[in-house]
């Protein structure tokens, strides 16, 4: 799954995302949730970088989180990664640790070059 700030974080290091994720996980596919799309939109309209939102789209599997009853982005992030064992790519510390907690794989972007998985 991607969070908005971790998708961010991976095109400002200019990570090939096909290789990059490729290598680790083979086969792949994104799970991108409302509330981080509408984030990442909202960034794109307020910001002259371009962060590839067609690329994510065109990675990315259509996702009903109808499920879904909490309100906050990493609340659903955490819940859809413990219930399905679905990594998360971010950067934020807190998620970070919030998922480490629950047992949740992150993917993370390592010194603005390369990407790694933390089970």
């Amino acid at each position: 799954m991607v969070d908005t700030c971790g998708w961010i974080a991976l095109i400002d290091a200019e990570i090939n995302v096909d290789y990059a994720f490729a290598e680790i996980f083979g086969k792949y596919e994104f799970i991108v949730i409302n509330p981080v799309w509408e984030e990442l939109n909202i960034f794109q309209k307020n910001n002259s970088k371009n962060i590839l939102l067609d690329l994510l789209r065109k990675k990315s599997s259509d996702f009903n989180d109808n499920e879904l009853i909490e309100k906050h982005t990493d609340n659903q992030l955490l819940f859809l990664s413990k219930k399905n064992g679905w990594p998360v790519l971010t950067v934020d510390k807190k998620l970070k640790e919030r998922l480490h907690d629950s047992n949740c794989k992150v993917v993370q972007v390592v010194g603005n070059k390369k990407i790694e998985l933390i089970s």
